[in-house]
């Protein structure tokens, strides 16, 4: 898997293009399903949460259950709502069609040569989209189905089902091949905060920039008792806790993990697989576990499509500041909630900060700052090239683009925005290339809500050097006007590049 499986920052929905000029020759948009995405999400999204903040009792809770209750009835026909998506053209606006690709290609500078590569080796290809993304429809809604239907703490309190990570930011390059898709897990308690913190059913505490640790109130601890019979629903939620009453994420996903894997026994079999038949053609599925996430693996001849499963729990954004975010969310950005997701603390101090601590997810709120961003998007898809063709693993697609989050931000601050949309994808290119470079220099890239978290801070120096010395000679290539051809050798990967070579 590519660095692309690290974005697992934050979720949401969202909207927003970007409207500026195109400067490519052929007409070619970024890779991704901004409209695919919002679209999912709008259809399963939940109403608004409850806004008392009294403690909230069996009542509360029961109002909670009602409402998710309404919204099975849009679940359960996932698969219908989703197949009209994968066959309108108007999702895959960003992608292009293999024919547009020029047989020969006609540059003669470093503008031309990279929409040239971008319609060659980065676009998502219109096919290979609705191909995936149909088969992705009809397993996914079988196996959401099946979990519902063997688990009935999953069939009551599943909500929002939506994509995350590079689909959902229009981020996605060569392949969508790989899908991140997120899928909130209610709690039977009142999520938000109650005048006295302490009394809150869920109390967090951030202990690590970046982390937050959930503690379960009186009323969460007493969900085998208050409850009547839904106390032998809700009772899956209470052995989340651990005997200091936190939610360890491990109890979480190993009960998420369950579930998809007794769903899928009930597939029929096929090479002694469980497999799903989508337009005559049978596609067997294996499973693998990576991080927080439930990976699916879909396969057919000639095919193969992974999926990252990832639970999530969600609060409202209001709650975000007891989760030590310090950077304020703009007006235009906020949304109605943030989630966290069971990745664990590695980098804590203690064995609990590990086995108690959620990775805080606001990648709902970040794809805001993206929009009207004009060719920003395509800067980062040219940078996340050149490191899946160097072969830099370490560096993760998140991290990229919370280096182009903090530079734009900046460039806001200092009145110097518009450089994404006057600027040409060569000097832009050249200018985040030097960013990469400077923080790779300093071995830092800040998170992006709170800066006392260093995302790369635990990368070996060693590999870091050997990041800086690929980064430093695509550079001095760059800065030599009459060599620009050179570049390709960077962009593309040895296979890419011995076969393109020919063609300049």
């Amino acid at each position: 898997m590519n660095g692309d499986r690290n974005n697992d920052e934050g979720r949401g929905n969202g909207g927003g293009r970007d409207n500026g000029p195109s400067w490519w020759q052929y007409g070619a948009a970024a890779a991704a399903i901004t409209a695919t995405a919002g679209t999912l999400y709008y259809l399963t999204r939940q109403p608004q949460l409850e806004t008392t903040t009294s403690t909230p009792s069996t009542t509360s809770t029961t109002t909670v259950a009602q409402s998710t209750q309404k919204r099975r009835g849009v679940l359960s026909t996932l698969a219908e709502l989703l197949e009209p998506l994968a066959n309108n053209s108007t999702n895959m606006e960003d992608a292009i069609s293999s024919s547009s690709v020029p047989v020969s290609p006609n540059i003669t500078n470093l503008n031309g040569l990279l929409a040239d590569i971008y319609v060659r080796y980065i676009a998502l290809k219109k096919e290979d989209f609705r191909l995936h993304y149909r088969v992705f429809t009809e397993v996914f809604s079988q196996i959401h189905n099946n979990m519902k239907e063997v688990d009935k703490y999953y069939n009551r309190y599943s909500s929002n089902i939506q994509f995350a990570g590079s689909h959902y930011d229009r981020l996605r390059i060569k392949k969508p091949d790989e899908f991140d898709v997120d899928i909130v897990i209610d709690l039977p308690v009142n999520l938000r905060r109650d005048r006295n913190l302490n009394e809150s059913d869920i109390i967090l505490e951030p202990n690590f920039p970046g982390f937050v640790q959930l503690r379960a109130g009186v009323q969460y601890q007493k969900l085998l008792v208050r409850d009547g019979v839904d106390c032998l629903i809700n009772r899956t939620a209470h052995e989340w806790l651990d005997e200091k009453n936190y939610i360890l994420r491990s109890k979480f996903t190993n009960w998420f993990k369950s579930v998809g894997n007794r769903a899928l026994n009930r597939f029929p079999r096929r090479e002694n697989l469980p497999a799903c038949s989508v337009e005559g053609v049978y596609y067997t599925i294996r499973t693998s576990e990576s991080g927080p996430a439930w990976t699916i693996i879909i396969e057919a001849p000639n095919f193969k499509l992974d999926v990252d499963l990832v639970p999530a729990l969600r609060f409202p954004e209001d709650r975000c500041i007891e989760a030590n975010v310090i950077r304020p969310i703009p007006p235009e950005c906020r949304r109605e909630y943030w989630m966290v997701v069971p990745k664990p603390n590695k980098g804590g101090n203690t064995i609990h900060d590990e086995k108690r601590s959620w990775r805080i997810a606001l990648q709902d709120q970040e794809k805001q700052f993206l929009n009207n961003t004009y060719q920003l998007r395509q800067t980062i898809r040219f940078l996340k090239k050149f490191r899946d063709s160097q072969n830099m693993n370490g560096i993760a697609s998140y991290y990229i683009k919370t280096l182009f989050l903090l530079e734009y931000v900046q460039l806001q601050e200092t009145h110097q925005s518009h450089m994404w949309q006057t600027s040409d994808m060569a000097t832009l290119f050249k200018h985040m290339l030097r960013k990469f470079y400077m923080a790779l220099d300093k071995k830092e890239i800040p998170y992006f809500w709170n800066r006392r978290h260093n995302l790369i801070g635990n990368i070996s120096q060693g590999l870091i050097n050997e990041y800086k010395s690929k980064v430093q000679q695509l550079l001095s290539v760059l800065d030599d006007p009459y060599n620009y051809k050179q570049v390709a050798k960077y962009l593309l990967d040895d296979h890419e590049y011995q076969t393109y070579r020919w063609l300049l």
